[in-house]
């Protein structure tokens, strides 16, 4: 009996080293001269799909800090608070109905590119049309009919914002499709965050530039200036846009990510299951090198590149971990169910209802709303304040000027912004997010309370002022938005709802409370311009951090290395709420 089970053990282990052998084989030859794959994007591509998003972040960049200013104050359109409130409102709408539809979308060029495509125009002929408004209307002999100008500037809006939701949703969904690498996957969203803060800094800039001509003696008037600056940024977006579209191949790129996922994941199935033996583990090892070696020659030209995608997708003995592999939920179903996120609420929520169900649903969607609200209205009614309750130019000159601190004050702030987020992860080892987040609220309500006491004669404390509000919206923002995987954990089966239901609200609330921040007559007020920059911001940002103080706390007892991993693996959830 003893020797029939020795027998029935030997043909098991051999059939198991046949198994492997087969399946080794079988690999080797699809991922071809024995190195591992896990993409086929070039350094063009690359690079092409992080300039990708520039359009989208240079219209956005004009649309919150400017276009109010620009049509309630320098062409005194009436129904500029309805192109606020309808661009928001669409756009609210527009996202998550993109993003379903594009899901569903089949092509011969793709499923996103499309959407891309038709997105990218629909924002070139409308983003101009919303800042060349008082020419074109009065070209149709049009210009004092209210019945056309309120169309005209609530229709136009809604249709730019719905061509930046399709560009957004179609260009930020793209990632999955382009690589299986978890690193590569963050070093895309890494360094396409590095464009928006290079687009943001080129709108600023170029408006100093312009705002600064305005001002002189021969330079051109203020609303020319605006019409440039919406100019240079339709044309650097188209550049950017136009490379993206060229260089990016989706269904080529799709097909090659999902057979390199197939063949690690394969790997890894084998390797799990421990069919291995001394010379395949050689043979990997080998593998592993000419892959590492392959990246640094043709892949990227950034060193630190290399180095994050190859070293951090290959351990200690030359294997692929799974950690740094980011398959499907259908190709790595088995394996990530051994890897779940463990002490995440996500883990009870399987399907998108439930989440009504959960009180911290709500709770960290007003978190959102609130810190959302604090740094647009602030954005947004910054330059009112400047304008007309610290009165850089002379009010009572009859031609309309923009001072030049409508640029170098949001200038100083965003700098400071950047800076305070790229420190963050040092705060939250120091403090934790808890009292990092209440420093950013002390910081926000002292800010906006110095705004009360300034005025015409000791405007200048205002440069002091700006770098602490940016460093308060920094803060507060950043650490709200990682808060949130408190909720949807690593890998929540319904987290895009719970993204497209933040977003939503976010949206509506901020068309909303800019709407009423600028009906009628309001930004005429100086004291009512001077309550709303203070009272609106400050009201949000406490009202976040109350909601976050209170919420209750994960278990003490939970494994470091278990929160670095959620910190980690919600990036890209982070990136998406922050833009």
């Amino acid at each position: 009996m003893s020797s029939d089970r020795l027998i029935q053990s030997d043909n098991s282990q051999t059939n198991s080293l046949m198994e492997w052998n087969k399946a080794s084989q079988v690999n080797e030859k699809e991922i071809g001269y024995k190195k591992y794959k896990f993409d086929s994007l070039t350094t063009s591509q690359f690079w092409a799909y992080c300039m990708g998003h520039m359009l989208n972040d240079l219209s956005a960049a004009c649309w919150f800090n400017y276009l109010l200013f620009y049509l309630k104050r320098i062409i005194q359109v009436d129904f500029g608070s309805y192109a606020m409130l309808s661009g928001q409102v669409a756009d609210a709408l527009a996202t998550p109905l993109v993003g379903y539809y594009s899901d569903r979308t089949k092509t011969s060029i793709g499923k996103r590119i499309p959407w891309y495509i038709g997105g990218y125009f629909v924002i070139i002929f409308s983003f101009l049309p919303v800042w060349n408004g008082n020419l074109i209307l009065d070209w149709m002999n049009v210009k004092d009919n209210t019945v056309v100008q309120a169309i005209y500037y609530t229709v136009f809006p809604a249709i730019f914002n719905f061509g930046w939701a399709s560009l957004q949703i179609s260009h930020m969904s793209l990632v999955p499709s382009l690589t299986c690498s978890r690193s590569r996957r963050d070093k895309l969203n890494s360094i396409r965050n590095t464009f928006q803060f290079i687009a943001v800094l080129i709108v600023y800039v170029t408006a100093l530039i312009f705002f600064q001509l305005a001002n002189s003696t021969d330079g051109t008037d203020s609303a020319q200036a605006f019409q440039y600056l919406s100019l240079i940024c339709v044309t650097i977006g188209t550049a950017t846009s136009v490379y993206f579209i060229i260089q990016i191949n989706e269904p080529k790129l799709t097909s090659d990510c999902t057979k390199y996922a197939r063949i690690l994941l394969r790997i890894l199935k084998d390797r799990q299951n421990g069919l291995s033996n001394p010379t395949k583990v050689a043979q990997d090892q080998k593998i592993a090198k000419n892959q590492v070696q392959d990246e640094q020659k043709n892949t990227l030209s950034s060193d630190d590149l290399q180095k994050s995608t190859s070293e951090s997708q290959i351990d200690g003995s030359g294997n692929v971990k799974l950690t740094d592999v980011e398959f499907t939920d259908d190709e790595g179903e088995g394996l990530h169910k051994q890897k779940a996120n463990r002490g995440s609420m996500s883990e009870d929520v399987h399907d998108w209802k439930e989440w009504f169900k959960q009180m911290a649903f709500y709770r960290f969607g007003m978190v959102y709303m609130f810190f959302r609200l604090y740094c647009n209205v602030s954005s947004t009614m910054i330059s009112f304040y400047i304008a007309s309750v610290l009165k850089f130019t002379d009010p009572d000159s009859e031609e309309v000027k923009v001072p030049i601190q409508v640029a170098l004050i949001p200038l100083s702030l965003y700098i400071m912004s950047v800076l305070t987020s790229a420190s963050l992860s040092k705060f939250y080892q120091v403090l934790g997010k808890k009292v990092t987040l209440t420093v950013g609220t002390i910081l926000c309500l002292l800010s906006s309370s110095t705004l009360i006491f300034l005025n015409e004669k000791n405007s200048y404390f205002m440069y002091a002022v700006s770098p602490f509000i940016g460093i308060a919206q920094a803060i507060t923002l950043n650490t709200g938005i990682t808060l949130i995987s408190d909720v949807i954990g690593l890998k929540g089966s319904s987290g895009a709802f719970v993204f497209g239901a933040y977003s939503f609200l976010d949206k509506i609330s901020s068309g909303i409370a800019l709407f009423f921040c600028s009906y009628g007559s309001v930004l005429d007020d100086e004291n009512l311009v001077r309550w709303l920059t203070v009272l609106v911001p400050s009201i949000s940002c406490f009202a976040g951090c109350l909601l976050v103080v209170t919420a209750p706390t994960k278990k003490s007892e939970e494994n470091v290395e278990t929160q670095k991993n959620d910190e980690r693996r919600t990036k890209s959830l982070v990136d998406e709420l922050a833009t």
